[in-house]
């Protein structure tokens, strides 16, 4: 892999502002980066394909175990990605990038669109983290909900050329709040997820079980369920699953784990990856896991532009992302 960087000292000042939604993906500041000359040695950049391309393509399209990861990208929520990395650049084999926090006002929203442009010619899907909101002027019936999904589709989906959707669900909705998502999903099923013909993606994002009031109204329109399974242990999926299979089949369930988020410690580190890196972690746990009945859809991981060298698990340096535990986890599902 061809190394990319800007400069050996690189100092960023980054300013966090609060999301709408309540999440366990807590969003950071930033603080000065590290003058490392070894973690740039380290990076890695998929400018340069690990395999024929031809090849990559034909194990995309076969029926396998995917590998999907959230990538924090610069905007109001976070800074700039270290020694001039960016989400183009995410291992070969990745399946499914979810873009979180993105915003139209990123100072690199221009650059999305030829970033989404080089993973397509991997095979590599792009969807963004978004929420269910009406937007201004929408009643709270179907031709609000239906206002509020075209928007979602053409001012950002379609925009910018990503493949689909993911709602980010970490409550039990009730009442009008529940009726509206609800609303708002079924129209967005229009354009997007298994019942849309598309070929885009519909995801259902959460921490939640398949009890959630949210995804009993809209399962048959989700593309994949992505489980926070953060800091759980791989003894636990069974029964998270067996809340869900009565509605999704288990090639849908799709249960992750975080990196270390620069900062979180101690109020959000999960302990899902051992650092230095060694093999070991609840992270490849659950890619070694698979239902008693079944094929589990593959694993995620949150926060994948921490994918780095890291010395311990709270390690607060940023690092050029080097991607070695998804690289490791990718074959630890499809040897």
């Amino acid at each position: 892999m061809k190394q990319k960087c800007l400069s050996f000292t690189v100092l960023i000042a980054l300013v966090m502002l609060i999301l709408g939604t309540g999440c366990t993906k807590q969003l950071r500041s930033d603080e000065l980066l590290t003058n490392s000359k070894s973690a740039i040695a380290k990076s890695t950049s998929s400018t340069t394909l690990s395999v024929p391309l031809d090849s990559l393509i034909a194990y995309k399209s076969r029926p396998h175990e995917i590998y999907a990861g959230f990538y924090r990208i610069q905007g109001p929520c976070y800074g700039a990605a270290p020694f001039g990395t960016n989400f183009s650049q995410v291992p070969d084999s990745l399946d499914v990038l979810i873009l979180f926090c993105f915003s139209s006002s990123s100072p690199i929203v221009s650059q999305v669109p030829g970033w989404i442009n080089t993973l397509h010619t991997k095979g590599t899907k792009v969807i963004l983290t978004g929420n269910l909101n009406l937007v201004a002027g929408a009643t709270h019936d179907t031709v609000g909900y239906n206002m509020t999904a075209k928007y979602i589709v053409d001012s950002i989906v379609n925009k910018y050329g990503f493949d689909g959707y993911d709602i980010d669900v970490e409550s039990n909705p009730t009442g009008q709040t529940l009726t509206d998502m609800a609303g708002v999903y079924t129209a967005l099923s229009r354009y997007l997820g298994p019942k849309s013909g598309t070929g885009k993606l519909l995801t259902f994002d959460t921490n939640q079980s398949g009890t959630n009031n949210l995804f009993r109204q809209v399962y048959s329109m989700v593309s994949y369920v992505w489980l926070q399974a953060y800091g759980r242990g791989a003894s636990t999926l069974q029964s998270t699953w067996n809340s869900f299979s009565p509605y999704i089949q288990s090639t849908q369930f799709v249960p992750g784990f975080s990196f270390y988020e620069e900062n979180g410690y101690p109020s959000n580190v999960w302990y899902d990856v051992t650092y230095p890196v060694n093999g070991t972690g609840r992270a490849y746990d659950y890619a070694r896991w698979e239902p008693k009945t079944g094929k589990k859809g593959g694993v995620f991981g949150y926060a994948i532009d921490r994918d780095a060298p890291l010395t311990s698990a709270t390690d607060n340096t940023l690092y050029a992302p080097t991607y070695i535990v998804s690289q490791q986890l990718i074959k630890i599902m499809n040897p």
